[in-house]
């Protein structure tokens, strides 16, 4: 499940965030504490958030241009 999100410029993740996988600038960070999962654009804006990696994983393919058909 995705949570509700509403786009937010974040610190880009240097303390409690782990970059789990990242392309184009994209990242998907996971956070040390909550182990919640993130997906940050180049310019370090939060654009989805969840506890389910398969959902954000489809959701940064989404984002990169790099789903599969």
């Amino acid at each position: 499940m995705l949570f509700p999100n509403i786009p937010i410029k974040t610190m880009g993740g240097n303390v409690f965030w782990d970059t789990i996988k990242s392309r184009k600038g994209w990242k998907i960070q996971q956070n040390i504490f909550t182990q919640h999962y993130r997906i940050l654009d180049p310019n370090n804006v939060r654009h989805a958030w969840s506890s389910d990696y398969d959902k954000i994983e489809k959701m940064f393919e989404i984002y990169t241009g790099e789903q599969y058909r």
